[in-house]
């Protein structure tokens, strides 16, 4: 509001709009006031404009500051300008009483009085206006917020099923099948049983915001089954989370696509497998790592879409975020375990309980 250009416009016709409101109620005669009246609407253009830089001044200054509460900001304003208004106006106005009225201080007590009236009202009028602003500023931005988070959770939603229900992956799970049926009816059998689990999971979640880590391991279990079962011994999974965070909570189908993506652009070969370790560490991280080894010519150059979703989608949950570890051997990502509380929701349309971090 402080920063527009026209400010000094504004500045000039509120301090003219105040000296002729006082004018008009012939303030000047009723209490005897023998100042010149140009000079006093020259001290109301001057005092409005210290009091309109100041709160410029001091809102510039804290509007950044991400550890000072938005109320905070506001009381910080008030306290500011008023400390700046009351210096300005005892200072301006004795110096104009001093060389045009009278050097007899006595005299001051009235017109200093009236000043430092007119001075507050020109700082309340604008602080509130201000309030006014920064408050629906900080409105705007939560429905901005709120817009944002939709579309990354849908545009994570929308990943997560074409990393799953695409042709490819239809293509491949059905060529294993048909190989299966010719010789092994049983194994056949399973491997539909957990075809099935895999796509009811991913029907049934792409539209929560998390999922229970117990829930969440069943499906990766599946999942990990049809892999195995393609690649053979060219893949190795390991799963080692702890009980203790079954309890827990993790983004839907977030372990999938950090599987998915180190499938897709490392080699597998049976004298040279890759081995994902999917694993709990110190109770509050969910990790996923790979041994890294790259495919010599990757058809599909890695936009990081997945790795993006899932750290905006955690950011929304709290200040943590996943951490993502890429050395010569290997390829590690840990995501924090989330866990309910009965507070207040950050999002309330999409969840019956508020997350914090273990």
């Amino acid at each position: 509001m402080f920063s527009t250009k026209y400010r000094f416009l504004i500045v000039f016709l509120l301090g003219i709009y105040s000296f002729l409101n006082t004018l008009s109620v012939e303030a000047f005669e009723y209490y005897g006031i023998r100042a010149n009246r140009w000079l006093i609407c020259g001290l109301f253009i001057v005092l409005t404009l210290i009091i309109w830089e100041g709160n410029r001044i001091i809102n510039d200054a804290f509007k950044d500051k991400e550890d000072v509460s938005f109320w905070q900001k506001i009381g910080i304003i008030f306290a500011g300008t008023a400390f700046i208004t009351t210096i300005a106006t005892l200072s301006l106005g004795g110096l104009a009483m001093f060389y045009t009225v009278s050097e007899d201080t006595s005299t001051w007590f009235v017109p200093l009085k009236l000043l430092l009236m007119f001075a507050f009202r020109i700082n309340l009028f604008l602080s509130t206006i201000n309030v006014i602003f920064l408050y629906q500023q900080k409105l705007d931005y939560s429905r901005e917020e709120v817009e944002n988070y939709k579309k990354i959770t849908s545009q994570a939603q929308l990943q997560s099923l074409k990393n799953q229900i695409n042709p490819h992956f239809l293509f491949n799970n059905l060529s294993v099948l048909s190989e299966l049926i010719t010789v092994d009816s049983a194994a056949s059998e399973e491997f539909v049983r957990q075809f099935a689990k895999v796509y009811r999971y991913v029907l049934n979640s792409h539209e929560k915001e998390i999922v229970e880590i117990k829930e969440e391991l069943e499906f990766i279990k599946s999942y990990t089954y049809l892999l195995k079962t393609r690649f053979s011994a060219g893949l190795e999974v390991n799963i080692a989370i702890s009980k203790k965070v079954h309890g827990g909570y993790v983004l839907p189908m977030a372990i999938q696509m950090l599987i998915e993506n180190a499938i897709k652009h490392n080699k597998i070969s049976k004298f040279n497998p890759l081995i994902l370790d999917i694993y709990s560490e110190d109770d509050t991280l969910i990790c996923v790592r790979n041994n890294l080894q790259l495919k010599a010519n990757e058809e599909v150059e890695s936009t990081k879409v997945g790795l993006s979703n899932i750290s905006k989608r955690y950011a929304h949950f709290g200040k943590k975020d996943i951490d993502v570890y890429k050395s010569n051997v290997e390829f590690k990502v840990s995501m924090p375990i989330l866990s309910l509380n009965k507070s207040s929701l950050p999002y309330p349309s999409t969840l019956k309980n508020t997350t914090t971090y273990i």
